[in-house]
């Protein structure tokens, strides 16, 4: 059996984040003024590592009345967007934001994964 090269990292949320950015993405809560299409509404970094990066969040979609949409993009050491051969995280069937994480490959190395846990602070200091 090969063995797993295994990255672990956390996406720290503020606390109440599930369900706040939850209501965002289902177009509960009105977008604030100032954020354009396509931009992030809220958003949080989780770093790896081999310094790989992930942004996670809501952007602003063209029917924000409708629904926002979540986000998960990686990005390598560099600093660049991960896209080939696949964005390696698929929030696309998601309807919340209430869930403990996921894990990934950057490719199809699957020898190599990131497990990514989404975690809400409590404590008053992450406001």
């Amino acid at each position: 059996m090969e063995q797993k090269t295994i990255h672990e990292a956390t996406l720290f949320l503020p606390p109440n984040a599930k369900t706040l950015w939850t209501a965002y993405m289902q177009a509960e809560t009105p977008v604030p003024e100032g954020i354009y299409e396509s931009q992030p509404i809220v958003m949080a970094v989780a770093t790896f590592a081999d310094g790989t990066w992930v942004a996670g969040g809501v952007m602003k979609s063209k029917e924000p009345d409708v629904y926002n949409i979540k986000f998960f993009n990686t990005f390598d050491a560099n600093g660049n967007l991960i896209t080939e051969p696949r964005q390696p995280i698929d929030p696309s069937d998601h309807e919340d934001f209430h869930h403990g994480g996921c894990i990934f490959n950057l490719n199809d190395d699957e020898s190599v994964e990131y497990h990514l846990t989404i975690v809400e602070r409590t404590d008053a200091a992450a406001q």
